[in-house]
């Protein structure tokens, strides 16, 4: 038996109320009398403690979709579905149309709602082409870019290279993503040219508008004791 976490953190609160499966993964190794291997999860082995849930970014929303009084950009993974999911919420909340842009977050969150993942109330989303049809204040567009990716929507927008969507003043830019190693330069990039244009910008250094995906140590160490493998890599 080898088990590999892939990205993983064991959030107590989460946004779905699915809590990992540690006595699940504990019964598995018994019954195939122990696990030969764990590959597991490491970014965070140098964290002590736990991570935070899930739930604190959805505070965080709440106050920058009341004080934002023009459109909301939120980039963020596209496979993160549960801040997607928060989004959701937090614009059905305050009134505001979600508009989509970005082949992969349109892809995944179409996939995510088919699965039953994700909970979207009907006509919340619109397309792009529509934004005109609505104010300023009932807008939130959900951008792939949090990575400063050169051809991402949000760093077409800031570089004012987006067919649809063009950044200006009374514009909050939320970056709901943390800088993997090698993208901080880009992603300093385009916050600069986001406040080039006028946009107020949020991003996990002004506001806790994103926590990590990552398990802390005394996460890190509760899954090694559920596999007990005889390897640990």
């Amino acid at each position: 038996l080898v088990i590999h976490t892939g990205d993983f953190k064991l959030d107590p609160t989460p946004i779905d109320g699915k809590v990992t499966e540690l006595d699940k993964i504990e019964r598995i190794c018994r019954q195939s009398g122990g696990a030969l291997m764990l590959l597991s999860d490491s970014t965070n082995a140098e964290e002590p403690g736990y991570t935070l849930s899930e739930k604190v970014i959805g505070e965080a929303f709440e106050s920058v979709f009341n004080q934002a009084r023009g459109r909301i950009v939120i980039a963020s993974f596209a496979s993160l579905v549960a801040r997607i999911q928060q989004v959701i919420w937090s614009a059905e909340k305050f009134g505001r149309k979600v508009a989509i842009s970005g082949r992969s977050m349109q892809e995944n969150i179409e996939v995510a709602i088919k699965l039953g993942y994700l909970k979207v109330p009907e006509g919340l989303i619109v397309s792009l082409r529509d934004l005109k049809k609505y104010p300023d204040d009932r807008i939130v567009i959900i951008s792939t870019g949090s990575q400063g990716e050169p051809s991402s929507a949000l760093v077409r927008m800031a570089a004012g290279e987006h067919a649809q969507v063009a950044i200006k003043k009374g514009d909050t830019v939320i970056i709901s993503a943390s800088p993997i190693p090698g993208n901080e330069r880009s992603i300093t990039n385009t916050i600069d040219d986001l406040l080039r244009r006028g946009a107020r910008v949020v991003y996990d250094k002004t506001m806790r508008v994103h926590v990590t995906g990552h398990a802390c140590q005394d996460e890190l160490a509760k899954m090694i004791q559920a596999v007990k493998p005889k390897y640990f890599i």
